[in-house]
């Protein structure tokens, strides 16, 4: 705040810069999604590595081991 020398306060008002002489800046990208596409291809390649039978098996052994280990 400023003083003046009549013992008086006098108020600094600051307003905000004219529309002309605020920017912004937008960056963006466009992204191609194809989220059913990515999610066939995925499922593609898991087949076709053969991962398909770990799961299977993976599923069918642990079921055997946890009925063995299960106690009723």
């Amino acid at each position: 705040m400023n003083f003046s020398s009549s013992g008086s306060e006098t108020a600094s008002v600051y307003l905000p810069a004219p529309a002309a002489f605020q920017t912004e800046m937008i960056v963006g990208q466009v992204f191609r999604q194809d989220v059913l596409g990515d999610i066939r291809k995925g499922w593609n390649g898991f087949v076709e590595s053969g991962q398909i039978w770990a799961l299977l098996i993976g599923i069918v052994a642990g079921y055997m081991l946890k009925s063995i280990t299960s106690s009723h």
